[in-house]
């Protein structure tokens, strides 16, 4: 269970969850059944929206926000039904421009990850002059192979430390494509035999150094670049994990481990790995 909520949450379990779910699995409740009822939790959808917020509207949620996705995935929206909400928003449409060229053009670049051609944007242009929605759009980009292949191989590595199969394309992908939910897909990923086994067998971390440890100066408009080294409890080196950890100054995310923070005086920087926690402090200065 430890292994689950490190990589699910990003922390340590808490003592009621570690309990809840260890006696369950000894009394024989099946891992798969375990791993939906952590996936399907507030506090996993919670982070789901969170990062929908960011990815398509650049913000976090405000709390009315919040509250009516995870009403809404109670429900039974799906994640793909969640972010076309987004991708169909005035708000979303705005940002990109506030034109039908410029709102699908932004769907190629933060769906599919790519620049569209002339002739894909010409398609889908076509269709929304024929009448079809921008949610009925956004589902068209959300259900494509190329999407969720793209997706579920982010899982894959997420969670196995490998890239997608072809038996894992075939099975996952097209049961999103039929009504599958994504939790179900993250929850029989970390029910598999290769999740147990990996999880199983791999060093525990006792702590994590983030580097430089101790109070770092930048002049504003610049930024400092982070390491994470893990270590197993007797001291012993695991090696170089901040591509795996979680780096943030303030609670905003440092991409690739540069925190960049916007505003001069301390800033506090907080590295997550496996639930392990370190922190150090850089001070930003008037630009020079």
């Amino acid at each position: 269970m430890i292994s689950v909520y490190e990589d699910l949450f990003g922390r340590a379990p808490d003592p009621t969850g570690r309990t809840t779910w260890t006696t369950a699995l000894g009394a024989g409740t099946p891992r798969i059944a375990v791993a939906n009822s952590i996936t399907s939790s507030v506090e996993f959808r919670s982070g789901l929206i969170i990062d929908a917020y960011e990815e398509y509207l650049g913000r976090g949620p405000d709390a009315p926000g919040l509250q009516f996705w995870l009403r809404n995935m109670a429900g039974g929206m799906t994640i793909e039904q969640l972010h076309s909400g987004f991708i169909a928003s005035d708000e979303y449409w705005a940002r990109a421009g506030a034109t039908g060229a410029g709102w699908v053009s932004a769907l190629y670049v933060d769906v599919l990850g790519r620049e569209a051609g002339g002739s894909e944007v010409a398609f889908w242009l076509d269709e929304l002059n024929r009448g079809a929605t921008r949610a009925q759009v956004a589902m068209g980009f959300l259900l494509s192979t190329e999407y969720l292949s793209s997706v579920v191989d982010g899982y894959y590595w997420w969670l196995l430390g490998r890239g997608l199969d072809p038996s894992g394309l075939g099975t996952w992908v097209s049961a999103i494509q039929q009504g599958a939910r994504d939790e179900q897909v993250i929850g029989g990923i970390i029910a598999s035999e290769e999740y147990w086994a990996n999880e199983t067998s791999r060093p525990f971390v006792g702590y994590i150094i983030l580097s430089p440890r101790e109070e770092t100066s930048v002049p504003l408009g610049t930024g400092w670049t982070y390491t994470v080294e893990a270590y197993e409890p007797n001291g012993a080196p695991i090696g170089d994990v901040t591509d795996e950890a979680h780096i943030t100054w303030d609670g905003q995310p440092c991409t690739l481990g540069y925190c960049q923070p916007t505003s001069v005086g301390p800033h506090e920087i907080h590295a997550v790995h496996r639930g392990v926690n370190a922190r150090s402090t850089l001070t930003v200065v008037p630009a020079q």
